[in-house]
């Protein structure tokens, strides 16, 4: 993201590191810390309540995602960056809580493990994929459309989860 905000807006390696990186971390922060708490007490109406709030914050990355793609100014790219943050923050607090709620505990850190391979495994393919669509010259908000829908399948997958009631109390 760096590279691309330094291309994008002609702007030193700096800046464009800091504005690609350290709103969506702080963003991500307040992301967890407003995402737990609620999941928890969505949690106290619906069983689903986890993967509700996590599957609002994948939501967030679709309006984020075309916002860094299409973005005429840095603020709009930083904005977006920031939106993506916090739907991360969502996102990733809920993982383990959603695991607890559908596998049985001999099976939570297999599970755990699983989870880490596929994220860094889908971490690793995209950013592949974006810089051979980069190389091949796609437009970014072509890209970034890409990773949008992609984002939107997740979303639906997530929703797909459905507790244990083995494993909920």
């Amino acid at each position: 993201m760096p590279d691309i905000l330094k291309e994008k807006f002609s702007l030193g390696q700096g800046k464009a590191g800091v504005s690609a990186i350290l709103f969506v971390q702080i963003a991500a922060i307040i992301g967890v810390v407003v995402g737990g708490p609620v999941a928890d007490l969505w949690m106290r109406h619906s069983q689903r309540g986890r993967i509700f709030t996590s599957a609002i914050g994948v939501l967030l990355f679709l309006p984020a995602l075309f916002s860094v793609g299409n973005a005429g100014t840095l603020t709009v790219a930083v904005l977006g960056l920031t939106v993506f943050g916090f739907g991360w923050g969502l996102f990733d607090c809920n993982n383990m809580p959603i695991l607890c709620q559908i596998a049985r505990p001999q099976w939570r850190a297999t599970g755990y493990g699983i989870m880490n391979l596929v994220s860094i495994s889908c971490g690793g393919f995209g950013d592949w994929a974006f810089g051979s669509l980069r190389d091949h010259h796609v437009p970014l908000n072509l890209i970034f459309g890409v990773f949008a829908g992609i984002a939107l399948l997740s979303a639906g997958l997530i929703l797909l989860v459905r507790p244990n009631p083995d494993t909920t109390s």
